[in-house]
């Protein structure tokens, strides 16, 4: 049975066999077009993760390789699209309030106080994770050994978190304009 069709059956050893044998050179792919370790973990993160919920309409057409590298394409030109919006966003701030938006905000008490419950929203190993490491001041090894999980699951959750947080943080942005 070819991987795709293994795949589209739910089949998740295939899923697992597909992420080790192409996780590394998608990770390269994206790497090398915006030498941001950021972007290219978001990016590896969303095609497996939209591998799996979309598993059922693949097309057997093209090799999986071929599938995944057009899905690293398309999400990466759609990171680089919202992190342009989000800089325009910033920048209009920045001129509308004359000064850094972000610092100025986090001075503020309530300000904290949200910041605090977004962090207390996170899934809990997402939060205690994140916490360990800014908190803690724990290295991602240390805290991977701490909770038994691997290096890369605890990067996983740190990126994550900080995208939350700076999403969060955008909206807070966007609401004082208004």
């Amino acid at each position: 049975m070819n991987e795709i069709l293994s795949i589209k059956n739910g089949n998740v050893k295939s899923f697992e066999q597909a992420y080790h044998q192409w996780s590394d050179q998608i990770y390269a792919f994206v790497f090398r077009q915006c030498r941001s370790e950021e972007i290219a973990d978001e990016v590896l993160q969303q095609v497996f993760v939209r591998l799996w919920e979309k598993r059922a309409g693949l097309s057997e057409e093209y090799p999986l390789h071929v599938l995944l590298f057009r899905m690293s394409r398309t999400i990466f030109i759609d990171e680089l699209r919202k992190q342009a919006r989000a800089r325009r966003y910033l920048d209009e701030l920045r001129q509308k309030k004359g000064r850094d938006f972000m610092e100025d905000n986090f001075e503020d008490k309530e300000t904290l106080q949200l910041v605090s419950k977004a962090i207390e929203s996170m899934p809990p190993i997402r939060k205690q994770v994140f916490l360990m490491s800014r908190a803690e001041h724990l290295s991602h090894q240390q805290i991977a050994e701490k909770l038994g999980i691997s290096s890369k699951t605890v990067e996983n959750h740190i990126g994550l978190a900080l995208r939350y947080l700076r999403r969060f943080t955008l909206l807070m942005a966007l609401l004082t304009l208004y």
